[in-house]
């Protein structure tokens, strides 16, 4: 039997570990433990690593960004070359998907006395496809059983004796059930042998750690995708990338699980995750907040919108010196965004409130500058509601049902290209649809790139 749910971690308290923080690779990893196996005991020591880092204490702060899953943070503060340091840095490094630096950063560290630091050092090579180096270090590491165990399965992989490396992964979860790597390896192993239901019953366990690892994520976007679940391929896929922008697979496979959504719920879905995400972008310099306020958001590292809404009412009442009166202001400032705290799921992406509405949650007149100056006239027409326009039967479906839109200004977000691209939206609905503009001063943009041009 595979073991799919491992037990809970005995919790920690915060204060313990800023009061005397981990000295060595294994005692950090042993606290990470600790601290994520709830959620209680997660959101408070997040709530801690932000006041580390607002206080500008380097070490603690590299240490505690690392235990939240925050690696970007934990390289930035990250600083040394003891074991510490190495361990922060090289398995930072290697989470971002920065496989040569973290190799280049934990070189022979597999020599270590350091459980953890062997480990991950192992684990690095492994990663870095250097099979024959992992195979020469791993006779002479300093392993703990589960882990020894563990690295014994990759080696018979690397001999293709895969039945033999399965039972190793099975026998370190007896002595370790809480072993990331062994159930992630019995999880792939499931989904090449073919049996997708074990494959994603091990990976969905995941779900309820924190943070959880972008291999997790990305494995299980595809199983989903193969099960043409495209909305929970998405997921999967835009967790990653709101976390790393920047990651070319799971931007690929996001891509191709959008395309495959049906365009009514594509279209209208993308205009609200694509307002939410820049309304989230929006800067709290951007709002009037009294002085106390602003400073309790900057001392817990919330600079944007979205950094905001990532937290619950009571995780604000907790840090110093914030109260019920900057909470109201706050949550005042949120309401008029359509927004509330608490929106941040544990996979990083975020949920879309009913209230949110996309189109009016944006700063209208910025986004259409490409018009020139508007008129009162004009301000007045983009309010008007699309029936007012008096389209044919077919151009208003596809404004009303298809994309969901309800005022003249809604329909000047999209371009002649994004509405050619519509079903049953041709060149002579866009020709209707324009001259009924004209007769407000508005007008289609041609393409997504134009610019006010002055004339």
């Amino acid at each position: 039997m595979i073991p799919v749910e491992a037990p809970q971690a005995p919790t920690a308290d915060s204060a313990a570990f800023f009061a005397a923080p981990p000295t060595t690779p294994s005692a950090l990893v042993a606290s990470r433990r600790r601290f994520l196996a709830s959620p209680e005991t997660a959101e408070k020591l997040e709530a801690a690593v932000r006041e580390a880092r607002a206080g500008g204490n380097a070490a603690l702060a590299a240490l505690g960004s690392w235990v939240v899953g925050e690696y970007t943070k934990a390289l930035e503060w990250v600083d040394g070359s003891d074991e510490l340091a190495l361990f922060v840095r090289g398995v930072s490094q290697l989470e971002l998907g920065d496989v040569e630096a973290a190799a280049s950063t934990l070189g022979q560290s597999w020599n270590s006395d350091d459980e953890a630091l062997a480990a991950a050092s192992l684990q690095t090579l492994l990663a870095a496809k250097r099979e024959d180096d992992f195979l020469k270090a791993l006779p002479q590491a300093k392993l703990g059983q589960a882990d020894a165990l563990y690295f014994a399965g990759r080696a018979l992989e690397l001999e293709r004796a895969y039945e033999d490396a399965v039972a190793k992964y099975q026998a370190a979860l007896e002595v370790d059930p809480n072993h990331f790597g062994a159930r992630f390896q019995l999880a792939y192993r499931a989904d090449l042998f073919g049996d997708d239901d074990t494959a994603i019953q091990i990976y969905e366990s995941f779900l309820q750690q924190r943070p959880i690892p972008v291999s997790v994520l990305i494995n299980l976007g595809i199983l989903y995708e193969d099960r043409n679940d495209f909305e929970r391929a998405c997921g999967c896929f835009g967790a990653v990338l709101r976390r790393d922008p920047n990651n070319a697979v799971a931007r690929l496979f996001f891509t191709d699980s959008h395309d495959s959504l049906d365009m009514f719920y594509d279209e209208n879905l993308e205009l609200k995750e694509d307002q939410l995400m820049k309304v989230l972008r929006t800067p709290i310099s951007d709002f009037e907040l009294s002085v106390r306020a602003r400073n309790c958001l900057s001392n817990m590292d919330i600079k944007s919108l979205g950094d905001l809404v990532s937290h619950t009412e009571q995780e604000l009442l907790e840090f110093k010196n914030f109260g019920e009166t900057s909470l109201n202001e706050i949550k005042r400032v949120l309401t008029q965004k359509g927004l509330r705290l608490g929106m941040r799921r544990d996979d990083g992406s975020f949920i879309i409130p009913e209230e949110f509405d996309a189109a009016r949650s944006i700063d209208i007149e910025s986004e259409l500058a490409w018009l020139g100056p508007l008129t009162d006239e004009m301000r007045e027409a983009l309010e008007l509601q699309i029936s007012t326009l008096n389209l044919s039967v077919r151009c208003h479906r596809a404004l009303v049902e298809r994309l969901n839109l309800q005022r003249v200004g809604d329909i000047l977000l999209y371009s002649e290209e994004d509405l050619l691209g519509m079903p049953n939206f041709g060149i002579t609905s866009l020709n209707e649809l324009q001259q009924k503009l004209v007769d407000y001063g508005l007008r289609i943009r041609s393409g997504r790139g134009e610019e006010y041009s002055g004339d």
